[in-house]
């Protein structure tokens, strides 16, 4: 049966190659830091470091607040820009790598044997292990500046889950049309761009006009977004309307990317 008949055949692929995806994940996080002067602590001083800026500048420059009324206060402003930051990073990370991550991987692909498709799993693994340093540090930060987090708090994986699986459809499909449209990496970084600005990681929804919050929420990550900050900063549970359909199309994403993927490896070789 084909992939695009399986709606759970990229889960199946994860699981299958479980050990060989965590092989090459660990292999994948050793080998960026392997050799810096302060090697695996860079995935906590990064973060750090970011959240730093994000605080002075809006803090001390901006002087912003979060809100339609311009309410919270500066700090406020950082974390709640930075909890943005780090769950769309995920998506942004994997999908400006994917146009060239064939090509990174030649020796693999060329390799009857080897099953491509878990390159996928691979980027998006080690992008969640940063984000998952960055989150304890944003969760440090909310207790210094609020004290425990909400029970809704706990509501913040069913945030991450759409991420993930747009994640793992997007690299599908950009990998694959990476190889076959060598400029397609352009494109990409633009995209990827210009989605930060079009999502509301800088500013609420709330005070994107009111004309244009049905083109808002035509973007994934509006939902998500709201979603996650409705569940740590404001302590209630997230629209699970909207977050099930943003989810269910997210799944739509993930398996279609994963049958497109799977109808057009066999040429990689060729190509490369």
């Amino acid at each position: 049966m084909s992939a695009l008949a399986r709606p759970l055949s990229f889960v199946a692929c994860g699981w299958r190659h479980r050990r060989l995806i965590g092989q090459l994940t660990r292999g994948r996080i050793e080998g960026r830091y392997r050799g810096s002067l302060l090697g695996g602590l860079w995935v906590a001083a990064l973060p750090l470091l970011m959240l730093g800026v994000y605080t002075f500048v809006f803090s001390a420059v901006f002087r912003a607040r979060w809100g339609a009324a311009g309410t919270g206060g500066n700090a406020d402003f950082a974390l709640i820009l930075f909890s943005g930051m780090i769950l769309l990073g995920v998506f942004t990370e994997c999908v400006n790598e994917a146009p060239s991550l064939m090509q990174a991987h030649q020796t693999y692909i060329k390799q009857v044997m080897f099953p491509s498709e878990v390159l996928a799993w691979v980027v998006l693994l080690a992008s969640l292990w940063r984000f998952g340093v960055s989150l304890l540090i944003l969760l440090a930060g909310y207790g210094f500046a609020f004290g425990w987090p909400p029970i809704a708090s706990l509501c913040l994986p069913l945030a991450l889950l759409p991420v993930v699986l747009l994640t793992l459809g997007a690299v599908w499909l950009v990998s694959s049309l990476g190889v076959f449209v060598r400029d397609l990496a352009q494109f990409i970084s633009v995209f990827t761009a210009a989605l930060l600005f079009l999502s509301p990681v800088f500013y609420p929804a709330s005070r994107v006009p009111e004309a244009l919050q049905p083109y808002l929420r035509l973007n994934p990550f509006s939902t998500i977004l709201e979603s996650s900050r409705q569940s740590l900063f404001e302590g209630h549970a997230p629209d699970w309307g909207a977050l099930a359909t943003v989810t269910a199309v997210a799944w739509l994403v993930a398996w279609g990317g994963y049958a497109w993927f799977m109808r057009t490896k066999g040429s990689f070789a060729d190509v490369l």
